[in-house]
């Protein structure tokens, strides 16, 4: 009975893992656009721009955490074999479709930095 509850709990928290490392790099990309967005008259009337770079390293961080969800994930599944599990092929896909949201939308994140750097937030 323990064994089964400790089994169930550890597939659960590999859910959340997998679910997690899908959603947080473009919640993240999108969070950094609002608040940039949102705060930049207040930037522009006191001048300090280092709150964008927090930002833009907040949603970075975030970004980095999903896709590192997505590799360890990636990493703890057992290779395919003949006998096609459809619960593991789930898996597989969500871990290798983290992966790749991960990259793309901490490169956009990245990217959406670069006009921070070289413009002032009054221009």
């Amino acid at each position: 009975m323990t064994q089964t509850k400790s089994s169930a709990r550890l597939s659960m928290r590999d859910e959340w893992r997998l679910w997690f490392s899908v959603f947080i790099p473009a919640a993240a990309w999108i969070a950094a656009q609002q608040a940039s967005f949102l705060l930049s008259p207040w930037i522009c009337a006191t001048g300090r721009r280092w709150v964008l770079y927090l930002v833009t390293g907040v949603a970075a961080l975030a970004a980095i955490a999903g896709t590192l969800g997505a590799w360890r994930s990636w990493r703890d599944l057992p290779p395919d074999d003949e006998a096609k599990d459809p619960a593991r092929t789930r898996r597989r896909f969500m871990a290798a479709g983290g992966l790749l949201l991960g990259v793309f939308f901490l490169v956009a994140i990245l990217a959406f930095a670069i006009p921070d750097l070289i413009h002032r937030p009054c221009d």
